[in-house]
């Protein structure tokens, strides 16, 4: 195993500090989880956990369920982008791209994200001659946001839609929090 030669002491509680080089380079955040694994040799592994693709095979059914309840395009993303989950016909038109700076720090707040024309969202690059909304319930337990659950379509949605969308996306975020 290569080694870089960082060394930091274990504190008081046990607490070992990661070098500020080392998360930015691996985009570990406050609140990142990590998995910490010991080898039969002794050897500790601290290691990112990248719950993507559990948010992805986590979020079908429920994507499923609401695509029966409610008109328009339910998507998915993490902290960074639109994942390539969703239903409707605008999935394609957000699949992969990252996520503007103003809905991340929204859902990192908890806030619900609601706009009204998504041509007026700064950084999507997508022009629209339809006036089309946009809503977002975070997707959140107890301590972590993990991402959103979108609602996007021409139409406004009820308050029937938005409860069932927030109901969706805690159950989402409680189910991922166990891990």
């Amino acid at each position: 195993m290569k080694t870089n030669g960082i060394i930091r002491k274990v504190d008081g509680l046990g607490r070992v500090v990661i070098p500020r080089e080392y998360r930015k380079l691996h985009r570990i955040s406050l609140g990142d989880p990590m998995e910490i694994s010991c080898m039969e040799n002794g050897e500790i592994i601290l290691r990112k956990m990248d719950l993507t693709l559990t948010l992805e095979e986590l979020s079908g059914p429920a994507i499923r369920a609401l695509s029966e309840q409610i008109k328009g395009t339910i998507l998915v993303s993490n902290l960074e982008k639109w994942l390539s989950v969703g239903h409707g016909e605008y999935k394609m038109m957000f699949a992969g791209k990252q996520l503007p700076e103003e809905i991340v720090k929204k859902l990192r707040r908890r806030e619900n994200y609601s706009i009204f024309d998504i041509s007026e969202i700064k950084d999507l690059g997508i022009t629209s001659t339809e006036k089309t909304i946009m809503v977002a319930e975070p997707i959140a337990g107890e301590c972590d946001v993990f991402g959103a659950l979108f609602v996007t379509g021409r139409e406004a949605m009820s308050e029937t839609d938005v409860i069932l969308v927030r109901m969706a996306a805690t159950i989402l975020g409680n189910s991922l929090q166990k891990f």
